[in-house]
């Protein structure tokens, strides 16, 4: 019997947004992201000057319409790349398993 994909509740991409968000000469960051998963620079750019809305959650809105199929292992492949160990750990400790999708969920208060 095969699992069906869930998805990474809205909060914990939240957390992550937070991290990427941020501007750092060391740290990759969104941006980085965002070019190491295919999205055309323009795109970015437009990501960006929506000053209203982090621009990590408008990249997660952007791959759920574009790659609703796009799994959260992708998304870690992709930070692990981007020596983002950081966000890595914190991916760990929330114990997902199963074929988890890169789709947000929102969290239902």
């Amino acid at each position: 019997m095969t699992s069906l994909p869930h998805s990474p509740s809205a909060s914990l991409l939240d957390e992550i947004a937070l991290a990427l968000d941020a501007t750092s000469l060391v740290l990759a960051n969104w941006y980085h992201l965002a070019i190491k998963l295919g999205v055309p620079r323009k795109k970015c750019w437009n990501f960006e000057r929506r000053s209203t809305q982090s621009p990590t959650n408008e990249l997660f809105q952007y791959l759920e319409a574009t790659r609703p199929q796009m799994p959260l292992k992708e998304l870690r492949e992709t930070l692990h790349e981007l020596e983002r160990m950081d966000l890595l750990d914190y991916l760990d400790q929330q114990s997902l398993e199963g074929n988890v999708q890169l789709v947000i969920k929102e969290s239902k208060h």
